[in-house]
């Protein structure tokens, strides 16, 4: 009776864990459908991924970070030395490339001073004007970059073979949490029967 009832809790427990194991590997084998019997099968990641993916660009965009956010605090980012740089260069390059080097000339009047005057008064119009052409930035990017679609497009575009590895790595111990679960419960419900089966 001891062997019967120890029998068929391992067994139960064997089945609970098997059952676990299979359920698991499911959510992303097989990564193609395939038919069998005329049943169709394919894991459940796979086969809801373009869902999983609006879903996720839902959440991210409405619940996490939107293009709003991102943009609203543009207006508080300081470019001054990299305006500096940006004109700086600019300028030196057009004056050289464009103007001295086909007038030689216009060296005799484009002084370094002069140099000097035009790039400030550039760096003022600029520093003058910031608030409005950010304001136009913002707009432009909130009008034209559409957040949800970038990240539907890199979860539709990233392999399921590296997303498995992903989850496995990161989600290992509790995966193996719930194939144990599985043969304790297995083991459980054997015990149960067993009990059952005496009384019948």
């Amino acid at each position: 009776m001891l062997l019967k009832a120890s029998l068929m809790i391992a067994i139960g427990a064997l089945i609970g864990w098997i059952t676990n194991y299979f359920a698991i590997k499911m959510l992303f084998r097989p990564l193609k459908e395939i038919n069998i019997l005329g049943i169709k099968i394919q894991g459940l990641i796979p086969k809801r991924k373009m869902e999983m993916a609006e879903s996720i660009a839902d959440t991210i965009q409405e619940e996490l970070i939107s293009m709003k956010d991102i943009t609203a605090n543009i207006g508080d980012i300081e470019l001054g030395e990299e305006i500096d740089v940006i004109v700086d260069r600019i300028v030196e390059d057009k004056l050289e490339k464009e103007v001295l080097s086909k007038i030689p000339m216009a060296s005799l009047f484009i002084t370094d001073s002069m140099i000097l005057k035009i790039k400030g008064h550039i760096k003022d119009a600029i520093n003058e004007n910031k608030d409005e052409f950010f304001k136009v930035v913002i707009q432009k990017m909130e009008d034209s970059v559409d957040m949800k679609n970038i990240i539907i497009e890199k979860i539709e575009n990233f392999e399921l073979d590296e997303l498995e590895r992903m989850v496995y790595k990161i989600a290992n111990n509790e995966l193996k949490h719930i194939e144990v679960i599985g043969a304790i419960l297995g083991a459980v419900i054997g015990g149960i029967q067993f009990a059952i089966s005496m009384y019948i």
